[in-house]
């Protein structure tokens, strides 16, 4: 019988454990599931943009405006942008005051300007990389022809 008194609190132990671990990891995933839901998100906005265009809007250039947006202080899209910040966007739809700011900026063109500002950028410093390297080359090969002088 003492075996049997034993066997039981072991027992008891696992039965306990597994339903410490059964609920914690039942639970995040409601979480997860529910938050996942949006009402009026960046694709939505996307495919509304998209309707009577030549070209497709992605949803990633409409995320890179969106950040631009916040990070303007204009208080046309209110949103922390930090690293690291997953949380979708989501909107009430397509009357909410933020979407309608999106599809103003977007029409007005700033999506395009803010990519050929950058492109510029890129360009000029790509051109002043080139042209240290060439500086370099050419103070390499004086460097050589003062040496060749100096053996002779």
């Amino acid at each position: 019988m003492a075996v049997a008194k034993k066997a039981a609190p072991a027992a008891r132990k696992t039965a306990l454990a597994a339903k410490k671990v059964a609920p914690a990891k039942a639970a995040p995933v409601a979480e997860v599931e529910a938050s996942d839901e949006v009402t009026f998100g960046v694709s939505d906005i996307a495919a509304m943009l998209s309707e009577g265009q030549d070209k497709k809007v992605t949803t990633r250039e409409l995320r890179t405006l969106i950040r631009k947006m916040a990070r303007d202080g204009q208080g046309r899209v209110v949103r922390e942008i930090i690293p690291g910040n997953r949380t979708r966007y989501n909107w009430s739809g397509p009357e909410d005051p933020e979407v309608q700011a999106i599809v103003n900026a977007f029409h007005s063109g700033e999506l395009e300007a803010d990519k050929q500002e950058k492109l510029a950028a890129l360009k000029e410093r790509k051109a002043a990389q080139k042209a240290a390297k060439a500086a370099e080359v050419e103070e390499v090969e004086e460097d050589d022809e003062e040496l060749e002088l100096d053996e002779e």
